[in-house]
């Protein structure tokens, strides 16, 4: 069974988890085990110890055999502790990994067209908060829960052969907080839920906020966001006052049963003491295990709140894992050789979008190597899908999609060399050399430079300030629109790629900027398969292949090609 299944049930979750560090937990609760019996040891021990020197005229020189009895058990019961604790650990930062590892392989599977269904901010949160937040759950919670059954098991064995009204005493009461404890848990998990709901919305209001700054300055909304948020962050600490003050109820009940059981067994004893009906070691002995008895409870309830905040988290990654592995696996695979792809064909493709609605059906086209094909079509006509089709973001229900090499011979769409530049290119805070390297991360300095001049890029690159070093601002916010597609173009082109796909390049842009960039892309087409998105007519007059996307079908449109300076 995957250790995480694409489903929200958090319970089935968990177990998968659990086993992917079996070993590490495992480890941790024999070493919780092992503290177990040598504090017992240890208490067995010191009530002989002091019966003897007390009530039997024993010399501490007779004791020392167990005085070092008793200081191997306190140093050995020491050391398994805190190798328990290292154990569980261990088992929450390898779970936390592993799970950001499931989460980025299945999002990317997914694709950027499914996750587009998702607020950044909550993928965000799942991915930082919730994998954080199963550290504590298998670190302190599953070994705690394991404790809480040994220990009190051991002392109750003990117990019970020492004196049967404290084993009666203890038996009874001990079980009256795990039962009043799954009582408050259904109250917590509600609010828990209600918590990272809040984060969630908080930490999507605070990124749309960030990004949408200058909007907002724009239209004088900017105080209404800072509100907004400001609610937003108020409505989540309440909420986290709500958990804690369940924690603290949790925390007063068990402290409640433990104290009046422990005072329950001192009075019992206290009076057989006096009526000589009981002898002081065994009255010792079970006063020295009545508090630990209850120990790995308080652990447990200490720790209660990291499985209301795991199993929250858990849904949320669940809801991630329900998202359907749309995308394709080109550039998962080893790249074919550069220059090896001849041509794509689609064949009677049929695509949906992710919440099933048909976009295109009985496609059949030809994208050739050397040759600019331009799609043109009204807005929401399916030219944007049929491109994430091409670069493998959505999968066709229907027909086929095929890649050929330069002799005409089918070849695998995994090792195909893709590029694309969307509408709205994403530029990282850094300079231009960092953006550029985004695509190949050890390009040297002529590496760039190529790039750069096949895109037309190199001319305003040379004349910024500091060249390939000045610094672009957040998201290309120093340079303009026209600057940003053609260094998203260089980028694109440091790839190598054999099919480059664009969407609407030149959208937004000034007629000088849309020329520039057209002219880039007329000069890119050497060697590869260069397929645009476009409303431009200055692209469609530059095109070797012209379709017109319409009613969810591609027709082929005549090139009427005008002179390009």
């Amino acid at each position: 069974m995957d250790a995480t299944p694409a489903r929200s049930d958090g319970a089935d979750m968990t177990k998968g988890l659990a086993r992917q560090v079996r070993g590490w937990l495992l480890g941790s609760v024999v070493c919780g085990g092992v503290s177990a019996v040598l504090l017992v040891c240890q208490f067995i021990l010191l009530a002989h110890l002091v019966d003897d020197l007390a009530f039997h005229g024993r010399g501490l020189g007779t004791e020392i055999s167990v005085f070092g009895l008793i200081l191997a058990c306190l140093v050995g019961q020491v050391g398994a502790r805190f190798a328990s604790d290292i154990m569980g650990t261990q088992a929450g930062l390898r779970v936390a990994g592993h799970v950001r590892g499931r989460l980025l392989t299945h999002l990317l599977a997914a694709g950027p067209v499914v996750c587009a269904g998702v607020p950044a901010g909550e993928i965000v949160t799942t991915f930082t908060e919730g994998a954080r937040a199963l550290v504590p759950y298998f670190a302190r919670y599953v070994p705690s829960a394991a404790m809480m059954v040994v220990l009190p098991l051991l002392i109750l064995a003990v117990v019970a052969g020492v004196d049967g009204w404290s084993f009666v005493v203890l038996a009874c009461t001990g079980p009256l907080v795990p039962v009043f404890m799954v009582f408050v848990g259904y109250g917590a998990q509600t609010i828990m839920d209600r918590r990272w709901r809040e984060l969630s919305l908080l930490g999507g209001s605070f990124l749309d906020a960030l990004r949408g700054l200058k909007t907002l300055r724009l239209f004088g909304r900017t105080q209404d966001s800072l509100d907004r948020i400001t609610r937003l962050a108020e409505a989540h600490g309440r909420t986290t006052l709500s958990v804690m003050k369940v924690a603290f109820l949790t925390s007063a009940s068990l402290e409640f049963f433990s104290s009046l059981s422990i005072a329950l067994v001192a009075v019992v004893f206290g009076t057989r003491l006096l009526a000589g009906t009981a002898d002081f070691r065994s009255a010792f002995l079970v006063l020295l295990l009545a508090p630990e008895y209850f120990m790995p409870l308080r652990t447990f309830s200490a720790s209660y709140h990291a499985r209301q905040n795991a199993r929250a988290a858990m849904e949320h990654m669940g809801k991630l894992f329900a998202l359907p592995a749309q995308a394709g696996r080109y550039g998962m695979q080893t790249p074919q050789p550069v220059g090896s792809v001849g041509a794509l064909a689609c064949t009677g493709l049929e695509v949906h979008t992710p919440d099933g609605t048909t976009v295109l059906q009985h496609v059949t086209c030809h994208f050739a190597r050397n040759r600019l094909t331009v799609l043109t079509g009204a807005s929401g006509a399916g030219k944007t899908t049929l491109l994430n089709t091409l670069l493998g973001f959505l999968q066709p229900v229907a027909g086929r999609l095929e890649a050929y090499d330069t002799s005409g011979r089918p070849m695998a769409l995994d090792g195909v060399r893709m590029a694309w530049v969307p509408q709205h290119p994403l530029m990282i805070f850094g300079t231009v050399a960092d953006n550029l390297r985004l695509g190949v991360t050890g390009a040297d300095m002529q590496q760039l430079r190529q790039a750069a001049e096949l895109a037309d890029a190199l001319g305003f690159i040379e004349a910024l300030p500091d060249g390939f070093e000045t610094h672009i601002g957040e998201r290309g916010s120093r340079l303009s629109g026209g600057q940003v597609r053609r260094l998203a173009l260089a980028r694109a082109l440091l790839q190598n790629p054999d099919v480059l796909v664009l969407d609407e390049p030149t959208a937004g842009l000034d007629v000088v900027s849309a020329l520039h960039v057209a002219n880039a892309l007329r000069r890119c087409v050497a060697g590869r398969i260069v397929v645009v998105a476009t409303h431009r007519q200055a692209l469609a007059d530059r095109a070797d292949v012209l379709l017109h996307v319409a009613g969810g079908t591609v027709e082929s449109l005549p090139v009427q090609k005008e002179t390009v300076a």
